[in-house]
């Protein structure tokens, strides 16, 4: 297992924050953590109305990356960007 450093852009605080993810964390579970991290140096749980609709995209090749897929079979390679919309 290898871990990705990535900074995710998030619209809702204008702000970015850098993160490591193993490659193989599913993207959804990946949304869940970098949320309540976000929520956490924020000192705002208002921040996300409903989690389950966020997607993360890629700066890269502009698309989203699926749920149910981790980052590695998603193509992210560690320093790429993504957006948390």
């Amino acid at each position: 297992m290898r871990d990705l450093l990535l900074t995710i852009y998030c619209p809702s605080t204008a702000k970015m924050y850098d993160f490591w993810v193993p490659t193989n964390m599913p993207v959804s579970q990946a949304i869940d953590l970098i949320c309540e991290d976000i929520k956490s140096v924020e000192n705002d749980n208002d921040i996300f109305h409903s989690i389950d609709d966020l997607v993360l995209c890629s700066y890269q090749n502009r698309q989203v990356l699926q749920h149910n897929l981790s980052f590695g079979q998603s193509g992210v390679k560690s320093g790429d960007k993504l957006a948390l919309v």
